[in-house]
């Protein structure tokens, strides 16, 4: 019979073997959920329209927005946006925001409606969102803005529009440039924030979708 201090150090080797491959194995698993989970699994492509105030309506219909009410405003520019995209399921949701490109960093677009397959989506936002700004650049503008030396004040631009991360889905989305803001005459001065939120609400990714001008 072998002693057993040396029984015991074979014990600790084999523990430490296997939480060596455990470990290893949970990196993999890891890094391949990252790979079929994340922005370059999902294909997203949208269209933007510039309506005037009357046109509204009409076009949030055209596009899909079948109830509620989707008014123009003479005073603050809409911009209506159709969204499109496939990719595998997540848990979760995706999160749009949008962006005026014309600006460095460019500038958030105050959110006004949403609506996709479940019906009307509303708009939000979350302190956890803000997380983004500092991942990315082009995110730089969606955090709150200092109010005192001890508050912060979130601007009324700041939100987004929100659908389930279904693995096929879409979204049409209204957003308003805000009083002031210099006229839109391009959504290709645009960029879309397509985010993915996980059910914590902890931002996951964001995927920059540049706005093509029509055709």
């Amino acid at each position: 019979m072998g002693r057993p201090g040396a029984r015991l150090r074979w014990v600790v080797a084999l523990v430490s073997v296997t939480v060596a491959v455990l470990a290893t194995v949970d990196h993999a698993r890891q890094r391949e959920r990252e790979r079929t989970a994340g922005p370059d699994a999902v294909t997203v492509t949208v269209e933007a329209m510039l309506p005037e105030p009357d046109q509204v309506s009409d076009l949030a219909a055209a596009y899909g927005w079948r109830d509620g009410v989707v008014v123009g405003d003479p005073d603050n520019q809409a911009v209506l946006l159709r969204l499109r995209w496939n990719g595998p399921p997540q848990p979760g949701t995706y999160q749009v925001i949008l962006l005026d490109n014309r600006v460095t960093p460019p500038r958030v677009v105050r959110p006004i409606d949403g609506w996709d397959a479940a019906g009307s989506t509303g708009t939000n936002w979350a302190g956890s969102y803000e997380k983004l700004a500092a991942r990315y650049d082009w995110l730089a503008d969606a955090v709150s803005r200092p109010e005192s030396s001890d508050s912060l004040r979130t601007p009324d631009n700041l939100g987004a529009v929100g659908t389930s991360a279904v693995a096929g889905g879409s979204l049409v989305a209204l957003f308003r440039m805000g009083l002031g803001a210099a006229p839109l005459t391009d959504p290709s001065d645009l960029l879309v924030a397509f985010c993915h939120v996980d059910p914590t609400g902890t931002p996951r990714w964001a995927k920059p979708v540049p706005v093509p001008s029509p055709s």
